[in-house]
């Protein structure tokens, strides 16, 4: 058989420990303004402010625009629907987990994006 490259990098990334999985589960839980396990543009809305975009600033995106590019980087490769589980949340942080040796600094790093 075969493995695509996502799953081969998914395969061979070092495990989240619990101190950063439960910071990245505290902050889906809090951008999951609704609670459905789902995080989605109405999510964003109460929890994300697009003013100081530069795009939408600029008037080249819309507010929707801003948060379903936002939502983009979470979303798995080639599956794209405006919705973030929480898998795709934790495998995104996973993928930068393992760039950060310290937890402090992946703890300021998660306190400050929220």
């Amino acid at each position: 058989g075969t493995i695509d490259f996502e799953e081969f990098l998914r395969t061979i990334q070092p495990k989240m420990n619990d101190r950063r999985r439960k910071l990245v589960e505290a902050a889906f839980v809090k951008m999951d303004q609704t609670g459905d396990g789902v995080i989605t543009v109405k999510d964003l809305a109460k929890t994300y402010n697009v003013k100081k975009h530069p795009k939408y600033i600029s008037g080249e995106w819309s507010e929707t625009k801003v948060y379903l590019e936002f939502l983009k980087t979470f979303e798995a490769e080639g599956h794209v629907d405006g919705n973030v589980t929480l898998e795709e949340f934790m495998s995104y942080y996973a993928s930068i987990s393992c760039s950060i040796d310290s937890d402090a600094y992946f703890d300021l790093m998660m306190r400050n994006s929220r």
